[in-house]
């Protein structure tokens, strides 16, 4: 749904929060209709119904917009691995599959895996970067507990290497399985000749694979 509104200017408190919160789902619903990279302030903007300039006193970049998002997804993956952990099977097979699959079910969450390190962190203020890294650990934190009860086997190291090595994995397959259209129609013509992962069953299959050489360890 578009959140255009043609605010006129906000002025009390609650009329400033929903402005803050019409620019992060317009950047939201624009995310995940074009992609994160493809998208500009001026697009964000245009979609809520004001001025870059304007804009500019909620967030500091699009940057931050970004990372915001980057922090919600975080915390909302990090709420629903903790339910589906306790669900998980007994075999380390299965829960490889769990964690695969929570993050395989947030398409922009795996966007922001690649651009948080690449771009979002980097223009944006020392206080916005510090504020995200600590919703980041706290949200961390929050699942190795989950995480090692569904491993016994594996200490909470070989349990935080296997978070961060299936985030770094997710940002890289995500990009890998949605090609540029021209990719697309040369893959259509031959596809031999322009090959794509299919993202779920591919970051299963490396869950699992880095996870037998933990448990092996």
């Amino acid at each position: 749904m578009s959140t255009k509104a043609g605010f006129l200017r906000a002025r009390r408190p609650e009329q400033k929060q929903q402005r803050y919160a019409a620019i992060l789902d317009a950047a939201r619903e624009l995310a995940l209709r074009d992609g994160v990279g493809a998208v500009s302030l001026a697009d964000i903007a245009g979609e809520v119904g004001m001025h870059k300039s304007a804009l500019l006193k909620y967030f500091e970049t699009r940057e931050e917009i970004f990372l915001r998002l980057a922090e919600t997804e975080f915390g909302e993956w990090a709420a629903g691995a903790l339910a589906a952990l306790s669900t998980a099977g007994p075999e380390p097979r299965q829960v490889a599959e769990v964690l695969a699959n929570s993050v395989a079910a947030r398409p922009l969450l795996c966007q922001l895996l690649l651009y948080t390190p690449l771009t979002l962190e980097r223009n944006v203020s020392l206080d916005v970067v510090r504020g995200f890294k600590l919703a980041i650990k706290a949200s961390t934190q929050g699942v190795l507990p989950a995480l090692q009860r569904a491993l016994p086997a594996l200490d909470t190291e070989a349990c935080f290497d296997l978070l961060m090595m299936t985030a770094l994995v997710a940002a890289g397959l995500w990009q890998a399985a949605h090609p540029s259209p021209h990719v697309m129609a040369v893959h259509a013509e031959d596809p031999d000749a322009a090959p794509y992962p299919d993202f779920r069953a591919s970051l299963i299959r490396f869950v699992r694979t880095y996870l037998a050489g933990l448990m092996a360890r």
